[in-house]
């Protein structure tokens, strides 16, 4: 008989590098492998193997290459990304590098270094984008070779996004699996208590990808009640609820807080708060600092200064100034260091003479990790972010929580009531501390949780669930400031529109408009005629082409069609420009769906087949477009790798691509193209209307058109005036719609422009700021010249695309 093959999990751990440095402390990074699980005790009651996707590779290169998009907090000294030894003994788990190869070229990046697509990915989406993209690749190739029945990812960096967004969209090849979100800290608090500023694209496309991660889960796992919270708030309320998994903890470690809690300390030393941390602001250090002066301002002293320790990092609204460099030269600090209230260092402290109190002052923290400072005998002072999984089941003692989130004042007001306290009560607390964290994950409780998250495995392997509604899930592109949760049960959807008279069930119309395109007209149509779902009608819009080149190849056409059966209806009109000719196509179709194309442009083959699948599975999208490869005259090749439109970000640049097939009644009730956008804004408004009426867009992560960019293109002989006043036209027509966006939409631009006028990213020095209207008005000229390609169409710098 022949022997039955184990099940197989995947198991993605969460890329940080410099994207993300989080700890040179060897027993933390060590915490983070298998995202924080319990992984051998799963296989083995699964009885599966589990294969562990590490991204080792691409730390070693990491080090090495300097040309990789910069976070605005980073480490200054590169970090030592040695992976420490491996902790795994069990056959059953195995883990491999996700190999560091460029997903176009298929060789290492030492080898050949990065394609155009690749450099695109990274500057204009970030790292973590292009990680996402490099592993669904990854993904693809292993399910061919090693097939898996589940994917565990991370939701912190959204690396599950764009297999996930495949899925949903059943692109084709895409991993057809069930994928698990390991939900832990999400981005937009590190972002936020770094000062990193939100507003970024990188930073959006960031949180928009952990986002639509969490919300597509077939299942979540989370650690405690920080993670749940996440979890429940980021997903549809019909969503199965989160499994509460234990934290995976060395036996050798629980040894040592077990000792350490058998272990009275020294009483008589005095006490010694400190941190060790990478110094950056969602460590705490700069709420700690803050802590102290508020103590020092009302006469609170400490015997000892209190010693902020750590990796020196780049302070994000000052780079490149060091964190520690730029905060002790603050008056306050200064002040605190003098007073010996303070003390910066880099390495860890020697604790031997005190009793210690480390700080976990934390806004952020991804697997936080505070076991190991118990095993040394300190105390630990927690914030919510930090305390996430430390002793399920047990109370963790309330003088060393901080209640909600860290502000100086709860920090300030946890140190001076532990500074008061007897070191005598403080150790006993300590030792209590340690009790319950053996107990916790060592007893009955931990056995359950471990058996639940098996139970809840079990089941999603042997009955995968139906997907999310992907149309729900859109909701979150109407305002992301709101959670999923709160969207899906507010949400009052437009009624549907009613096809028109003689419009017959699932059939598809494409519009093509044509003026003076010669030959390449000819491109363009076969592209649509051979598409894997042809159209059910053509409409060719000739929008008073007058060349003899043009208006033969139009005959031909139309001789082609009637030979070989084609649909084809070709309508003339006097100039009047892109926006009229696809309304006069708008008011002639008879499909239920619609789709527009550029006379220039080429559809991929299974475009329409895709994107029709979607809308007639989720009637409550509004549309579907894809990515696109960029390509024409004067210009490298590029990609449009657009991430999914969503407000505020659809009024800083048109993320939707052309073709976005749609309903055909819901375009007509929204009076179809605004013909006052005469010089290529006309898809960029409509697409704004879409979503302001209530009808969201989705985006497929697959380039499924060629956009052509000819010397004739309207964004290349556009004028500044004219981008100017499409826009003010643009903004002005939503103005309702704006203004609830006013403060992201101004950020939004400001870093637009500031990036552009300053390549380096450095924020204005102060002396600019005084600038004359005049020479403001000129750089903003200059700044909006450099952008608005980026708006509505795309780069043509190959570095950019």
């Amino acid at each position: 008989m022949k022997r039955k093959e184990p099940r197989h999990i995947l198991l993605v751990e969460a890329y940080e590098g410099c994207i993300g440095y989080l700890s040179d402390d060897p027993d933390e990074r060590k915490s983070l492998q298998g995202l924080g699980l319990p992984v051998e005790e799963i296989a083995e009651r699964l009885d599966c193997r589990i294969t562990l996707l590490c991204w080792d590779t691409w730390y070693r290169y990491e080090e090495k290459e300097t040309s990789l998009p910069t976070p605005a907090t980073r480490p200054v000294l590169q970090p030592d990304f040695g992976q420490p030894s491996a902790v795994y003994t069990s056959a059953r788990v195995r883990r491999v590098p996700i190999p560091a190869r460029d997903p176009v070229y298929c060789l290492p990046f030492d080898v050949k270094g990065f394609s155009p697509r690749s450099h695109g990915l990274m500057n204009d989406s970030g790292l973590l984008f292009f990680a996402s993209y490099c592993l669904s690749k990854e993904i693809q190739a292993l399910y061919r070779t090693d097939p898996f029945q589940s994917i565990i990812v991370p939701l912190w960096g959204g690396l599950g996004y764009v297999s996930q967004m495949a899925k949903a969209s059943v692109v084709p090849h895409a991993v057809n699996v069930p994928f698990v979100v390991v939900v832990t800290d999400k981005s937009v608090n590190r972002q936020m208590a770094n000062q990193e500023g939100t507003w970024t694209r990188h930073a959006v496309i960031l949180r928009q990808m952990e986002d639509v991660s969490l919300a597509l889960a077939d299942m979540t796992l989370v650690f405690g009640p920080r993670g749940k919270e996440f979890a429940v708030a980021g997903r549809l309320p019909e969503s199965h609820p989160p499994v509460c998994a234990p934290r995976w903890i060395e036996d050798s470690l629980l040894d040592k807080i077990a000792r350490a809690s058998e272990q009275p300390a020294d009483t008589h030393r005095p006490l010694q708060f400190f941190l060790y941390e990478p110094q950056q602001a969602s460590s705490g250090a700069l709420t700690a600092l803050d802590a102290v002066n508020l103590l020092a301002s009302k006469g609170t002293r400490f015997d000892l200064p209190v010693i902020s320790a750590g990796p020196p990092m780049v302070f994000a609204p000052m780079k490149p100034r060091e964190f520690t460099d730029y905060w002790s030269s603050r008056g306050f600090a200064r002040e605190l260091v003098r007073e010996r209230q303070w003390e910066w260092k880099r390495e860890y402290p020697h604790l031997n003479q005190v009793f210690p109190v480390r700080l976990y002052p934390s806004f952020f923290d991804y697997l936080p990790n505070a076991w190991a400072e118990l095993a040394r005998g300190s105390l630990v002072l927690l914030s919510p972010a930090a305390a996430e999984g430390m002793a399920f089941g047990e109370n963790i003692p309330r003088e060393i929580l901080i209640q909600g989130d860290p502000a100086p004042e709860k920090v300030a007001d946890c140190l001076e009531k532990i500074a008061g306290t007897d070191v005598k009560k403080l150790d006993e607390i300590r030792r209590e501390l340690c009790l319950r964290v053996v107990r916790s994950h060592r007893g009955e409780e931990r056995q359950r949780l471990i058996n639940d998250t098996s139970v809840a495995l079990e089941q999603l392997l042997q009955s995968p669930p139906k997907p999310q509604d992907l149309s729900r899930i859109a909701t979150l592109f109407f305002d992301r400031r709101i959670p999923l949760r709160t969207l899906a049960q507010t949400d009052n959807p437009p009624p549907m529109p009613e096809p028109g008279p003689g419009t017959k069930k699932g059939t598809l119309s494409v519009v093509v408009t044509c003026y003076e395109m010669g030959s390449l007209i000819r491109e363009t149509m076969e592209s649509v005629w051979t598409s894997e779902r042809q159209p059910d009608e053509v409409l060719l819009i000739d929008d008073g082409s007058y060349g003899d080149e043009t208006l033969t190849h139009i005959q031909e056409l139309q001789r082609h069609a009637a030979e070989k059966n084609l649909p084809l209806q070709v309508i003339r009109q006097r100039n009047q420009g892109l926006a009229s000719a696809r309304n006069t196509g708008l008011s002639a179709a008879h499909g239920e769906f619609i789709s527009f194309l550029d006379g220039d442009d080429i559809i991929e083959s299974p475009f329409y087949r895709l994107a029709l699948q979607i809308l007639e599975r989720y009637p409550r999208l509004g549309g579907v477009a894809a990515w696109a490869t960029i390509f024409g005259t004067e210009i490298p090749d590029g990609f449009w790798n657009a991430p999914q439109p969503e407000f505020p970000f659809l009024f800083i640049e048109n993320s939707i691509v052309v073709p976005c097939l749609t309903r055909t009644e819901l375009l007509r009730n929204l009076g179809g193209y605004d013909t006052r956008q005469r010089y290529n804004y006309e898809d960029w408004e409509l697409g704004i209307r879409m979503l302001s009426s209530g009808w969201s867009i989705v985006t497929i992560p697959m380039h499924l058109l060629r956009y052509r960019i000819r010397t004739q293109s309207l964004y290349r002989s556009m004028t500044e005036v004219q981008n100017q006043i499409m826009r003010e036209l643009l903004l002005s027509t939503h103005r309702e719609t704006v203004s609830k966006f006013a403060v992201e939409i101004a950020m939004q631009l400001e870093n637009l422009w500031k990036t552009s006028v300053y390549s380096n990213s450095v924020s204005l020095p102060p002396a600019q700021s005084q600038k004359s209207d005049t020479s403001f008005q000129k750089m903003l000229a200059k700044a909006l010249k450099k952008f608005l390609s980026r708006l509505f169409s795309y780069r043509e710098d190959s570095s950019l695309v």
